[in-house]
């Protein structure tokens, strides 16, 4: 009989503990990364820094009537920041979602090809 899904998650979290990974009852707890703040220079209210800072771009031409870096000079830089690292490719990239279909319908145009015969077969408990 397989082993369930919570069976699993046991048996890896009691190796964990085994081995002194993860906390006292064995789970791997993963930590994120602190969201990047900025702060405004005029009324000192923080906004995240995302990639493309829309709300800081709100905020700095509706509530001041300024650009970004007068009202928030580091956010710039740090969305730049954010931007670069998204944009590296991947260290070992595979096949593309094309070359994977492709792929894909060439097998089944093997498995059709090889399932099917030449001649037509007899129908069963047909007149004669």
């Amino acid at each position: 009989m397989p082993e369930s899904h919570k069976a699993e998650k046991r048996r890896i979290q009691k190796a964990n503990r085994a081995a002194g990974i993860g906390d006292e009852q064995g789970r791997i707890v993963r930590v994120k990364a602190a969201a990047v703040m900025s702060k405004c220079t005029i009324c000192a209210v923080e906004l995240k820094v995302t990639k493309t800072c829309t709300e800081i771009k709100q905020h700095a031409e509706n509530k001041h009537g300024k650009t970004i870096e007068e009202v928030f000079p580091d956010a710039m830089p740090a969305a730049e920041e954010m931007n670069a690292a998204r944009a590296t490719p991947a260290a070992a990239p595979g096949p593309t979602k094309k070359e994977k279909k492709k792929a894909a319908a060439g097998g089944l145009d093997d498995l059709l090809s090889a399932g099917l015969s030449a001649a037509p077969g007899k129908k069963k408990g047909g007149k004669k």
